[in-house]
């Protein structure tokens, strides 16, 4: 497939019951760190608003624009960065709507994909829909704590990719993780470290 600049590509559009169980990626851009360049958007049960908003190389775990692989349970990316796998189970009741939106200057001449997924007779009545977004801040303000999120109504947070850029010498990676339930003044769970949250201390 071809993406043209500024356009949306539809990936996928499914009647539900289902879930999906597999996305698989693997492009070929010429542009400089174009997978930070490539919106993936997923819409559930005719939502004007996407409930997945984020670009193609942080939604698959590697920030910055970059490919290189990376390894966990829900995401695998192999092939020196070049081919992205999600296998995050990702339930609709009524339809699924996936698009990649090419928000670079110029043509994306080879974009390969499929989609996985399972129809379904009915699904529980508490089954939840899968969410993710991307923020940015560039340069981050001093003095305060960076926003990961602030989410709202019932769910289950699985985690985060953070990636940075630093601009002076030295190691972010002490400032400690602290998420505040149901409108708390005091954190409920508070972590030692960025390093520690990231199982890389």
């Amino acid at each position: 497939m071809s993406i043209e600049p500024g356009a949306a590509a539809t990936l996928a559009e499914l009647g539900g019951p289902g879930v999906i169980t597999h996305i698989w990626f693997t492009i070929a851009h010429e542009v400089p760190f174009y997978s930070r360049l490539l919106t993936l958007r997923i819409y559930w049960d005719g939502e004007t608003q996407p409930s997945v908003e984020c670009p193609v190389g942080d939604f698959f775990g590697i920030g910055h624009g970059v490919d290189q692989p990376f390894m966990s349970i829900p995401i695998r990316v192999t092939s020196e960065g070049r081919a992205r796998n999600c296998y995050w189970p990702m339930p609709f009741r009524k339809s699924a709507r996936i698009t990649v939106t090419n928000e670079s200057d110029t043509a994306c001449r080879s974009f390969y994909y499929y989609v996985d997924w399972q129809k379904h007779k009915s699904l529980r009545r508490n089954t939840a829909h899968f969410h993710a977004m991307y923020r940015q801040e560039f340069p981050c303000a001093m003095g305060r704590n960076y926003l990961i999120a602030d989410l709202e109504r019932r769910g289950h947070y699985v985690g985060s990719i953070q990636s940075v850029c630093l601009m002076s010498d030295g190691w972010y990676g002490e400032g400690d993780d602290f998420f505040f339930v149901d409108g708390e003044a005091e954190p409920r769970l508070r972590g030692t470290g960025t390093e520690d949250y990231f199982c890389d201390a």
